[in-house]
């Protein structure tokens, strides 16, 4: 009861809503960017709980406001569809049930993840736009800190950090724990990895094509590199070639995920 109050409070206070821009390059239907919303409130009401039972109120106030912020653009996404509250339930299972909508779910997800990472530690850059991994390697070999954001590669192209690995990712150094200035955001790129790992286990591949098996290996590989990578508090820059490099592209290929580009040419022609 006491979580619906806060809840209802902060839904109440704030009346404004804000839009996300869901899955850079793909053209994102509606069941995706509901369900990608339901998933995400969900994450929000699960760090409610866990900050709750743990006494820190102050990070559940956080995540409670996260969580009506995210139900108002629930509701705005709804009327624009011409969809009664009462069909929420429908749309999140008709998502579940359509690998193309699910998978840009997924791609939705991991941008927010990577949205959440850069707020949590101030990065002062845009993660979820693949430009910026040029601009941020050209401004580290002009000053000289290349080699703090890097670290060394064994002969089989794997790199090692505690009891995690990452492959094939050569930018993978850490950030400091005082760097960390927003605890929530980051709480909730961890809860959102996690649960992208199992929406792609439990609902995503049961789904997916038998004949991209060697994709949906590397796909799944590549979750948990994400995963590993905010637990140990990775660069930046590891994430988002983890994203921009690995997931995006392997999402895109075994379900055929339409670029907007690519729909804006072929609607001028």
């Amino acid at each position: 009861m006491t979580l619906i109050i806060l809840v209802s409070l902060f839904f109440g206070l704030n009346d404004h809503f804000y839009q996300i821009s869901y899955a850079h390059d793909f053209f994102v239907n509606n069941d995706a960017t509901l369900v990608t919303l339901i998933e995400q409130i969900k994450a929000e009401t699960q760090l409610i709980n866990t900050n709750f039972l743990s006494s820190n109120n102050t990070s559940a106030q956080l995540h409670a406001k996260n969580t009506a912020e995210l139900m108002n653009d629930l509701e705005d996404n709804m009327t624009e569809a011409s969809l009664p509250s009462s069909d929420i339930a429908q749309v999140y299972d008709d998502g579940q049930r359509n690998s193309t909508s699910l998978a840009l779910v997924v791609a939705n997800i991991v941008d927010d993840i990577l949205r959440k990472y850069g707020t949590a530690f101030d990065i002062g850059y845009d993660l979820t736009n693949m430009s910026n991994m040029a601009g941020m390697r050209m401004s580290n070999l002009s000053d000289g800190t290349s080699s703090s954001h890097s670290m060394d590669m064994t002969a089989t192209g794997t790199s090692n950090i505690g009891n995690n690995t990452l492959i094939g990712h050569p930018n993978t150094s850490m950030i400091r724990d005082n760097e960390l200035l927003l605890v929530d955001n980051y709480e909730t790129a961890q809860i959102l990895a996690d649960n992208v790992n199992r929406i792609f286990s439990d609902d995503l591949r049961p789904q997916s094509p038998v004949s991209e098996t060697v994709n949906l290996v590397k796909l799944e590989k590549n979750l948990s590199q994400l995963k590993n990578a905010i637990e140990i508090k990775a660069s930046p820059e590891a994430l988002m070639e983890i994203v921009h490099i690995q997931i995006h592209p392997t999402l895109q290929k075994i379900y055929d995920l339409k670029l907007l580009d690519t729909l804006a040419a072929e609607g001028s022609d």
